[in-house]
């Protein structure tokens, strides 16, 4: 998708609905700038907020129950290393 915008006297660029609904983008979103001087370009992108990112790690953590008992723990796996 292309867009044309206009710079306006403040230096802002209003981004148009349809690349707000493409993107998902809301007020109070923040984006991240990168200028490519090779290409003169700049790439905007959505910076990921902290519900974004939670959901993409969760495929990578385990939830485990916490050790409430020391000692039990270690017995138990005391008689797992002698079984071996």
């Amino acid at each position: 998708m292309k867009a044309i915008v206009t710079l306006s006297s403040k230096g802002q660029l209003t981004l148009p609905a349809a690349v707000r609904k493409a993107l998902r983008l809301e007020r109070g979103d923040r984006l991240e700038i990168s200028i490519d001087e090779a290409n003169n370009t700049i790439n905007i992108a959505p910076i990921a907020g902290i519900e974004a990112l939670s959901a993409r790690i969760s495929s990578y953590v385990t939830i485990i129950e916490p050790i409430t008992d020391v000692d039990a723990y270690y017995q138990e796996h005391r008689d797992d290393e002698r079984a071996d």
